[in-house]
This record gives C-alpha cells, sequence and structure tokens, in this order.
C-alpha cells in the first residue's frame, strides 16, 4: 500500500449505540471500496470488525477495532467501536485517536441512549460528527420522525440530504444545498414534490449556520445574496469545525444503500489531521497544541493495545509528527526507553497488512515492542514530548474471584486482559484477601474470564466481594492474661494486666507502657507489645482488623527462670482476647461519598433508590443539564450499582465514588457480617 499525505487521510470513528449498525457500516464501507472481497455479516459470524469468539458468539462489538476503505485516493481510517455501555473505554480511545466521527443510529422514530451518549462525549471531546441514520429501509422505519426526534434534543443538527421512499424502500436522495434529487447510481431524477418544504427548511437552516462562520457571510445572507459553491463549502468546513453544526444523512448499511455517499461526504466535509483539533502534550514542562505535521520530528501516540496469540502484543498507535518507517530507532518519553521499530502494519480487523511507513495523521500497529503500552508516547530520540493521556472511565463495578484451580496462572491471564482494555483492572485486596476484577459492567466482567478461558482453559467465576469492614470498642476493659506452661524442662510464663480503650492516637493502635516497679522487666515489654500488634490483625467478632485502640500495659508478673518473650506475647494475646470482648466491641464499615449524574427526570427514583441504600443525600446541583447528586452510601449497598443505576435510567446515568470514613454499623446488621465470615472461613477450610 502506498502512504498516504496527510490532507488525504480521514480517521473515522464509527460510535452509537449496540446494535444499531456501526460494524455492518465499517463492513459496507470496505466491502465497497474493494478493501475486502466480501460482504460479512454479524448475524452471521462472518464480519472483518468482529473477529473474536466472543463477539461472534453475543452478535456484539467488544473491542475497537480498525479497518480502512480508499475512496477517491483518500484512505479512510475506520475506527468500528462497541455501542455496548460495559465498553466505554473503546470510544474513550477511539475519540481521542479520530478526527471526526459518524454516530450510528436506527431509524426508529427516536433519540437511542446511545446516540445521546455519543454525542454528548463528541461534544465534550470537541470531535466534529455526522449522524449516518441507518436502516431507512427496515420495515416501521421512520427517518423524517428519527431526524426530527435528533433535530428538537440537538439544535446544530440538519440533514444535508433526503432519502426518497418508494413502498418502504430507499430508491434515492435529495441534496439539501443543491436542491437536485439523485437516484442511488448518482443520476439525477425529479426530486418529489414531497420532500419540498422539507428542503427549504433545511436548506434556510444550513445558509444561516454558514452565515455565522464570517462576518462577511452574515451580511450577504441578510442582504439576501446567495452563496457562491467556495463560500458554501468554507463555510460548512468552518462550522463542522467549531461543533456548530452537525450533518445528518441516510441509508442501509446491509444493502449498501447511501454508503458511498457517505463516503463522499466524509471525505469533502469532515477534517484531515491537519485541520482537526490539535492533539495536547506537555513539552518543556508546559501543555501546547502540537499541530499534525509531516514535516516536524517524529512522535506518535499508542491508544489501544491487542495481545494476539501469534505476534504478541500488538501496539495501535496514531503518528501525529513527521514520517516512520520500518526499524526506526524511537525513544518512549512515557517510560524513558528506547524502542526499534518492527515490521509496521495497518490493521483491517484481525488481518494485519505491512506498510513501509505511515505518515503524519496516519493509524497504524507495531508487534513486540518492550517497554511501550497503551497511553504512551513515541517519538524521534530529540523530540521531548509527551501526549496528554487518554481519559478512560474508572472502574465502577468490583467482584472477587473465586477460588480456581490453576489461581496463579489464572490471575496472570486476567493481568494480561488489562493491557487490553485500559478501564478493566486486576488487584488484591490487601484487607480481605480477595482477588478483585473491576470495569464498568459485569458483561465486561463475564467477557474478560470468558476469553481468559479460551486462551489458558482455566474456568473463572466470581462472587461478591468482601466488604473491608474493621473492628472497634467503645468502652474500656482491663484485663488479665496469663500464660503457664511447664512440659518437663524449661517452661514458660508471662502475666500482664492490659486496659483497653478508644482512642488510638493515630486513630489505628496506641500501646502504653505504665509498668511500675519491674512488675514486667523492661526486654519483655517490647514483646508485649508485638503480640497486641499481630492481635489487632483480627477482632473478636469477624476477625476483622481491630482499629482505634489504646493498649495500656501497667501492671504483671514474671518468673526468673520460665519467663520469655514468646511466653509475653501469648499473655499479651490472651488479655486481648478477654479485654477486647468485655469492652463492647462493634464494626465499622467504609463509607463512600458517591456522585450521580443523571437526567433530571430521573432524580426522584435515584433519591428514593439511595434512601433504601442507607444512604444520606449531601446535596444536588445542575451541570450541562443534568442533576449532580453527591451522597454517602455504605460501600456494603453499592456493590450492583453500577448495574442498578443502568437499569433505573436505561443507561443514562453514571457515577463515581471514593472511600470518605468509617462508621459504626447498626447493630440489626452484625449477626449477618458474622455469619457471612463464618461461611467464608468454612468453605475457605474445605479448600
Amino acid at each position: 500500500m502506498k502512504t498516504f499525505n496527510t490532507e488525504f487521510i480521514r480517521n473515522v470513528a464509527l460510535i452509537g449505540h449496540s446494535g444499531e449498525g456501526k460494524t455492518s457500516l465499517a463492513e459496507a464501507m470496505m466491502y465497497a471500496t474493494q478493501t475486502i472481497d466480501r460482504l460479512g455479516k454479524v448475524d452471521d459470524g462472518t464480519s472483518t470488525m468482529d473477529f473474536d469468539d466472543e463477539e461472534i458468539k453475543r452478535k456484539i462489538s467488544i473491542s475497537l477495532s480498525l479497518g480502512y476503505a480508499i475512496h477517491r485516493n483518500t484512505k479512510i481510517n475506520i475506527l468500528d467501536v462497541p455501542g455496548f455501555f460495559d465498553f466505554e473505554g473503546e470510544m474513550a480511545a477511539a475519540l481521542h485517536a479520530a478526527d471526526s466521527a459518524v454516530v450510528v443510529t436506527s431509524a426508529s422514530g427516536s433519540v437511542t441512549v446511545g446516540t445521546e451518549k455519543a454525542l454528548e462525549m463528541c461534544t465534550a471531546k470537541r470531535t466534529p460528527a455526522f449522524i449516518f441514520i441507518n436502516a431507512v429501509d427496515k420495515e416501521n422505519s421512520d427517518f423524517k420522525a428519527t431526524a426530527e426526534a435528533i433535530m428538537a434534543k440537538y439544535h446544530n443538527v440538519v440533514p444535508i440530504e433526503l432519502p426518497i421512499m418508494e413502498g418502504g424502500k430507499m430508491v434515492g436522495y435529495v441534496d439539501v444545498l443543491g436542491g437536485k434529487a439523485y437516484d442511488l447510481n448518482g443520476k439525477e431524477i425529479a426530486a418529489p414534490a414531497a420532500l419540498s418544504a422539507d428542503l427549504e427548511n433545511y436548506n434556510g437552516k444550513l445558509m444561516e449556520m454558514i452565515a455565522e462562520t464570517d462576518e462577511d457571510l452574515m451580511m450577504k445572507f441578510f442582504d439576501g445574496e446567495k452563496f457562491t459553491e467556495e463560500e458554501i463549502q468554507k463555510g460548512l468546513h468552518a462550522a463542522i469545525a467549531d461543533d456548530i453544526f452537525i450533518p445528518l444523512m441516510a441509508g442501509n448499511a446491509l444493502t449498501s444503500k447511501g454508503v458511498k455517499r457517505l463516503m463522499d461526504n466524509l471525505v469533502d466535509l469532515m477534517p484531515h489531521p491537519g485541520r482537526a483539533h490539535k492533539p495536547h502534550a506537555i513539552v518543556g514542562g508546559e501543555e501546547k497544541e502540537i499541530a499534525v505535521d509531516a514535516s516536524a520530528p517524529f512522535s506518535a501516540q499508542v491508544f489501544k493495545s491487542i495481545v494476539d496469540p501469534y505476534v504478541g502484543k500488538l501496539l495501535i498507535f496514531k503518528v501525529n509528527q513527521g514520517k516512520l518507517s520500518s526499524g526506526d530507532q524511537v525513544f518512549n518519553t512515557s517510560v524513558g526507553k528506547p524502542e526499534k521499530m518492527g515490521a509496521l502494519y495497518v490493521l483491517k480487523g484481525k488481518k494485519q497488512e505491512p506498510v513501509d511507513g505511515l505518515m503524519a495523521g496516519d493509524i497504524g500497529a507495531v508487534a513486540k515492542l518492550v517497554y511501550s503500552n497503551t497511553n504512551d508516547t513515541l517519538a524521534a530520540p530529540d523530540n521531548k514530548l509527551e501526549y496528554e493521556k487518554i481519559d478512560f472511565p474508572a472502574p465502577v463495578i468490583s467482584y472477587a474471584v473465586k477460588a480456581v484451580k490453576d489461581e496463579e496462572k489464572a490471575i496472570q491471564g486476567l493481568i494480561k486482559m488489562q493491557e487490553e482494555d485500559a478501564t478493566f483492572k486486576v488487584e488484591k485486596n490487601i484487607e480481605t484477601g480477595d482477588v478483585l476484577i473491576s470495569g464498568l459492567g459485569e458483561a465486561q466482567l463475564d467477557i474478560m474470564c470468558k476469553r481468559v478461558k479460551a486462551k489458558l482453559g482455566i474456568d473463572i467465576s466470581w462472587q461478591e466481594p468482601r466488604v473491608a469492614y474493621r473492628e472497634t470498642i467503645r468502652k474500656s476493659s482491663r484485663k488479665e492474661g496469663k500464660h503457664k506452661k511447664q512440659s518437663g524442662g524449661a517452661g514458660q510464663y508471662g502475666d500482664v494486666w492490659i486496659k483497653f480503650e478508644p482512642g488510638a492516637e493515630d486513630g489505628e493502635f496506641e500501646f502504653v507502657d505504665a509498668v511500675v516497679g519491674g512488675a514486667v522487666p523492661r526486654q519483655f515489654i517490647p514483646a508485649v507489645e508485638k503480640g497486641l500488634r499481630e492481635a489487632i490483625k483480627h477482632g473478636v467478632l469477624a476477625g476483622y482488623p481491630l482499629v482505634n485502640l489504646k493498649a495500656t500495659l501497667d501492671d504483671g508478673k514474671y518468673h526468673p527462670v520460665d519467663s520469655k518473650e514468646i511466653a509475653f506475647i501469648t499473655a499479651a494475646k490472651l488479655a486481648y482476647d478477654a479485654g477486647i470482648a468485655d469492652a463492647s466491641p462493634c464494626f465499622l464499615e467504609p463509607i463512600m461519598e458517591a456522585h450521580i449524574t443523571v437526567p433530571d427526570d430521573y432524580l426522584g427514583d435515584i433519591l428514593g433508590d439511595m434512601n433504601k441504600r442507607r444512604g444520606r443525600i449531601l446535596g444536588t446541583d445542575m451541570a450541562n443539564g443534568k442533576q449532580i447528586i453527591t451522597v454517602e452510601v455504605p460501600q456494603a449497598e453499592m456493590f450492583r450499582y453500577a448495574t442498578d443505576l443502568r437499569s433505573m435510567t436505561q443507561g443514562r446515568g453514571k457515577f463515581d465514588m471514593h472511600l470518605v470514613r468509617y462508621e459504626e454499623v447498626p447493630s440489626n446488621y452484625n449477626d449477618k457480617i458474622i455469619a457471612d465470615a463464618k461461611k467464608r472461613e468454612e468453605e475457605a477450610a474445605k479448600k
């Protein structure tokens, strides 16, 4: 394949709701330009972009995949993005690399949640967007109702083409700007009279948007003068670049209707990398915008990693500056390590096609780099910059991995999955001992475990994780701990009196030596503290760590021959067991501060649900037309909240949370916590 210059490249992310036809559109674009020689189908498991076993089985995209279509001497890099909400991180990666996006939505007569989220993300990232209303030939489809629903919600959306429908089938289109009609082969036909009112309306809106991009055009518009073709094109580009115009058109990906026209519009209207919004990087300690420029020294950013069973880790990157060739020596400025570029590829689903080089603005892949990962910057050795990291959404749901046959191997397999999906995390909770897998949803976690099974043959299941409860005491007690052991020869003897009370200076543990008169010899006092520090790792109620304990050693006895360090360690533990049990022990639970963002319509449902979860509402605020609820809620009530919130809001809600403190658990929950701890101990003993 030849090397494409920056102005002849379009990097386009296909985004939107799951099941709306993004992968089918990618397939149709590649087939129409003979990039692939057969038109695969998602439902048949034959599409180029959905090649993972889980994708084929579930008939949904679960990973960002790449392809390309060469149309009118322009290379359109296609980033096919999963629409399922569990894989929102893939959209973040795609929009970081893409210079524009096509929001694909079906002609259902309404605005889908996925369309809302896609357009909101494009707005937030200032990514020029295009809307493709798909499946207009499908039974009960309604292009006009869909377009009007979208325009009612997003006032910067205007159709640039209207489909001509006959008998429920698309037979042509009308160009809103020129007013001319064409059949699907591009032959001019008569424009249907039924569309004349819409044409006039939308043409007027387009001209007004064009006028808003330039003062001279605005004067011309008010004077009733017509714009030239050059002024129209320039105005459209400016309106799209300034995020004040989102073009809309129709088609059917499965039958390839409107697909070539879409590619025409992508080439004509969407920005090439040099004209798109500039990436940000840290240069010399300062944040700067970096122009995508082929004449500058090389730099690129990795935005996706794929663990390929045959070639190892494949890194997908976008070249922002200069030119890259196979064999080039580069420097990973993110980790401070040199790398040598091996064979370069462009991707077509799972197929890797070798290329000699890539110019600024292009997207490619490389295997077998030693130090590099997603988000890293690769640059010429003398080009000292580091690109702004992709802002991946943080995990919001966690489960504990159940013990499996080969736990170490399974965990290593899961850790490998982190390289493919930056929103998936594996970590061990030090307090509970659980190995936690975390992500954006249950489907994501299930798929990651299935992938490990496919690669390693290990079944992985999970359960709700243990809450990292703690124990403490509410009153004081003073108890004796005596350890006396005689077994023929030398014995063991240690006797201590210890006062236990709440109120450690550091909030964890405080030991006070108040012994007088040598009741406990100086050399054994550290042993008493050591015994207590070991003891507080396990509370007396359910074995959770005990905190906020002040322990004062004030008396004791010893034996000149039998007293040893181990004896006083054991005596301290005996005093601890008796003293804590008599000091009104209780559980503490982690309290999280959550920020829940939902449309206004769902506010009442969320508030009511939080009350059921023992949540305390701290306040509500408005931002970007949505309610942001701040609430404190016990962690124990939030393990399935990601799934529940999605259900309550039809996918429109999101949240984040963090630990703020520990609070005493209401006493009516104690029996359940103790029973759960006992059950887990019994299960662990069986294994």
